[in-house]
């Protein structure tokens, strides 16, 4: 089990995350869909449907791609952040 935001998810628990993560900007948009799906993000506005993979939650590094201390993100809702080392914001989707 992967133990993140709050929760512990299967290994291969499948994930949306944009191509710039993936790349290696780091990780300033986590998102906890009602329906359980997580997303992550660099927080930059414009992405196109392209821009956006599925991977499995094990394939995120998360040291490297510095996600911090990630607080409790409950189904709903979103964590965000200015930069690397800034204070996570709960805030709800939607």
């Amino acid at each position: 089990m992967i133990d993140f935001a709050g929760y512990s998810f299967a290994p291969d628990k499948a994930c949306i995350v944009c191509g710039h993560v993936i790349d290696g900007m780091p990780i300033l948009a986590v998102a906890h869909d009602d329906d359980g799906d997580i997303q992550f993000a660099c927080g930059e506005e414009a992405h196109d449907t392209k821009d956006w993979h599925l991977i499995g939650l094990e394939h995120i590094d998360f040291d490297d791609l510095g996600p911090g201390e990630m607080p409790t993100v409950d189904a709903g809702f979103a964590a965000l952040r200015g930069g690397p080392g800034s204070t996570w914001e709960i805030v709800p989707i939607g």
